[in-house]
């Protein structure tokens, strides 16, 4: 029993390494790191062809890329516009393992604008978008596709307004809402920017976030939206939400411990504690005789 005891009181007065408090989970959320301050393995595309005409489908190999989730799809413009000159609805997503490599069949629609086109890989876990030609008959083509200015989206901030699931705090499967706000520091607006985030231990593939439409964001405007960030049990350590909004990688990450599961195991053996300390009888004293001179 009393082995118990000492254990119970060292797992709660001994923190996590590392771990912040609940209420200071996500307090200082920053945007990620320029990626290319990293020495990495550059990810690569191959086609099985470099022409064909909408309504097939061709297979793409990712060679080099991180593991997770990634985005392909066709895109019109030669994807100067960013995610807003691709065909969204025929994207495909794929899952790349440890090796970096992975083949997925993608569909070719046609962009919502006019070709060169390309095909595009973007990696939700932070790496840049990456392209390769097609020639694709059936699109509309054009010599050169009028580039007015170009979108630039900066993360200014995120929070959990309402803080940590209470059942990340049992180590169960939750979910609580996160603002993001984002400004347009480029030269053209931002139409309806498509996010794409996930959530999950830290350098794993995770759970993917479903956003809302963003709407358009004109130049120096500024525009907060809501995501739910979903975790899966075990709730334990380390965990990240990665991804881009438009072009803007978003990368950030915190430690999550399940104290609120602690607190149900060390409270009942303080309450055991107290009551052995209250209920022990207390030993009699032998009364003193007393003498006369």
């Amino acid at each position: 029993m009393k082995a118990l005891l000492l254990l119970g009181y060292l797992l709660l007065t001994t923190p996590a390494p590392g771990s912040p408090s609940a209420t200071g989970l996500f307090s200082a959320m920053t945007p990620a790191p320029d990626p290319s301050s990293v020495t990495e393995a550059v990810p690569a595309i191959e086609l099985d062809r470099t022409a064909a005409t909408v309504g097939e489908t061709i297979t793409v190999t990712l060679g080099g890329w991180p593991p997770g989730n990634v985005l392909v799809e066709v895109c019109g413009n030669e994807r100067r516009g960013g995610s807003s000159d691709c065909a969204i609805s025929g994207g495909v997503a794929a899952v790349v393992l440890d090796g970096g490599t992975t083949r997925v069949p993608l569909p070719l629609p046609a962009p919502p604008v006019a070709c060169p086109c390309v095909v595009a890989a973007t990696a939700v876990t932070g790496v840049a978008a990456t392209t390769v030609p097609l020639q694709l008959s059936g699109a509309p083509q054009t010599a050169a596709a009028q580039n007015t200015g170009t979108p630039k989206l900066t993360i200014i901030d995120t929070a959990l307004p309402e803080g940590p699931s209470w059942w990340w705090l049992f180590g169960l499967s939750g979910s609580t809402p996160l603002d993001i706000t984002i400004r347009n520091d480029g030269t053209a607006a931002a139409e309806n920017p498509p996010v794409s985030l996930q959530s999950g231990p830290e350098g794993g593939p995770g759970a993917i976030i479903t956003s809302p439409a963003i709407g358009t964001i004109q130049p120096g405007q500024q525009h907060t939206f809501r995501v739910e960030v979903p975790l899966e049990a075990p709730v334990f350590g380390p965990f990240e939400v990665s991804g881009t909004i438009q072009d803007t990688v978003l990368r950030t990450g915190e430690s999550v411990y399940p104290f609120g599961l602690l607190a149900l195991l060390v409270i009942p053996l303080h309450l055991t504690t107290a009551w052995l300390v209250f209920t022990a009888p207390i030993p009699s004293r032998p009364a003193r005789e007393l003498t006369t001179a």
